[in-house]
């Protein structure tokens, strides 16, 4: 996924967004864990990218496929478009699949509305040392 290098004021736009998504989902120690994203952000195969009000991490997983993490203070209407944006920026790096995770089930209504071919599984991730029952949502490009 080559991306241009990310300018001083994009840094602290990404930074704001993550800040408000962070606390919003119920975060508590968010020097921690911005610690982490950056300690992960090292990886050259993990990205950040902006659409709308809405940062995604992505991270490599295999040549064609990527993970997703979420960051975002829009709503629901929104943030269908930055996924729908997102999909398309991932089809055009080559991309042939992108999978992520939700707690909140409000996401499987927001994936369904963003009309691509997603497929939504429960399953287990382990969030924070814990296993918990999580929505998986795989799209094939």
């Amino acid at each position: 996924m080559p991306l241009q290098k990310v300018t001083e004021q994009q840094q602290q736009e990404f930074l704001g967004i993550i800040q408000k998504a962070y606390a919003k989902e119920g975060g508590t120690d968010f020097n921690t864990f911005i610690r982490k994203l950056a300690t992960t952000l090292k990886d050259p195969n993990n990205k950040l990218i902006q659409f709308g009000q809405s940062v995604f991490l992505m991270m490599r997983k295999t040549p064609d496929t990527v993970e997703v993490h979420t960051f975002s203070t829009e709503p629901p209407p929104a943030l269908v478009k930055a996924f729908q944006a997102l999909a398309k920026f991932l089809k055009s790096q080559g991309m042939k699949k992108a999978v992520t995770y939700a707690e909140n089930p409000a996401y499987y209504g927001i994936a369904k509305q963003t009309g691509l071919p997603v497929r939504v599984a429960r399953t287990q991730k382990k969030l924070s040392g814990q296993d918990k029952p999580v929505y998986q949502f795989e799209v094939t490009f």
